[in-house]
């Protein structure tokens, strides 16, 4: 069974000798799943934009079972345990709700940045394995890269031995980031590809009277410039200044297909926690494939602002970057420039970004 290189074949990809190495250990799981056996699992990590995520998705779909982005892995097992406060199975009866009689889990993006994530996903992982559910997960980071913090590093340690003694950890590396390498030049394109970056000033922007405060989990509201059927307009220190948590930008846009956010401001200018909003948002609406149209200072805003943004979101030498920051900024690559030929912009019914006659 070659499901994840029939699969690239078909697509027209040849790929790495990391990605193909990758497909194999993939791939060796799938027989003994088939006979009912453990299969244990495998973990990818290497830098952003190497294809653990296209690889970890050829395997969902030959494998089934659920697959999570680790954002809503993390909100939905908290959910599940937190219903079950007080109980001493709590954990088993939570991994019961969220797969089920699956015999396979998929969650993309493991990071951890928070000692309470860390010990939750530790419980769960003891769980999964005793149950011989097989785990494929990627992460940028290698097991003992995770929780990096040196005051809390020693909390991983638990979870850094289960995901070593109980999952093939395959390293996919390569000088490449394979998402500079994508071009759509002004066809159309759905989901996270359908966004815009465009010069300030250039985006007709909502009426003052538009403003409206959109709902967050908690009875708690942010501030938008405007929120129509679906899609919302934020100013960017409007959003990312405020006290929101990753699990409300995933609030958000379950409820929003499309982002509007205007007036990006330097990171050089913003604090740290404004700087990992912006990351965390990125990190969701690419997960989800949703789209975002993110306007920039100054003047112009090439046709590929990936050279542009990624000034704009460097962090000086001798402070701190917010965790994942390179993922952002390999992420955002893919998203467009300026219409051509265009001058002024409106946001259309189907998300992209118009020319408006006259502008």
């Amino acid at each position: 069974m070659h499901p994840i290189l029939d699969a690239a074949a078909d697509a027209g990809m040849t790929l790495s000798p990391a990605q193909r190495t990758a497909a194999g250990h993939l791939e060796g799981l799938l027989e003994p799943l088939r006979r009912g056996d453990t299969a244990g699992g495998v973990y990818l990590w290497g830098p952003v934009g190497r294809g653990k995520t296209w690889l970890l998705d050829r395997f969902h779909a030959a494998a089934g079972g659920p697959r999570f982005h680790f954002h809503e892995f993390y909100r939905a097992l908290h959910a599940e345990v937190w219903a079950r406060t007080g109980r001493k199975d709590a954990m088993a009866r939570a991994v019961d709700a969220l797969l089920g009689d699956a015999r396979t889990l998929c969650f993309d993006e493991l990071h951890l940045h928070d000692s309470g994530d860390t010990m939750l996903l530790t419980r769960a992982l003891r769980t999964l394995r005793a149950r011989g559910v097989t785990v494929v997960a990627t992460s940028n980071y290698p097991p003992h890269g995770l929780l990096p913090s040196p005051l809390y590093h020693h909390l991983a340690e638990p979870l850094i031995e289960l995901i070593e003694g109980s999952l093939t950890v395959v390293e996919v590396a390569g000088t490449t980031d394979f998402r500079t390498l994508v071009t759509d030049g002004d066809r159309a394109v759905p989901g996270w590809r359908s966004g815009r970056v465009v010069p300030a000033g250039t985006l007709e922007a909502p009426d003052p009277g538009d403003a409206v405060d959109v709902p967050l989990p908690g009875g708690r509201t942010v501030p938008a410039l405007r929120a129509e059927g679906d899609t919302v307009w934020f100013d960017f220190l409007g959003l990312c200044a405020a006290p929101v948590s990753a699990l409300d930008l995933l609030f958000l846009a379950e409820r929003y297909q499309r982002f509007v956010l205007l007036d990006l401001v330097p990171f050089a200018r913003c604090r740290p926690e404004t700087q990992a909003r912006f990351v965390s948002l990125v990190d969701v609406l690419y997960d989800r494939d949703q789209a975002l149209v993110l306007t920039l200072p100054g003047s112009s805003a090439s046709r590929r602002p990936g050279h542009l943004l990624a000034a704009l979101l460097t962090v000086p030498a001798g402070r701190p970057a917010p965790p994942d920051l390179g993922r952002a900024v390999s992420r955002l690559r893919q998203v467009p420039g300026p219409p051509s030929e265009s001058s002024m912009f409106s946001i259309s019914e189907t998300g992209l970004v118009d020319r408006l006659s006259g502008g």
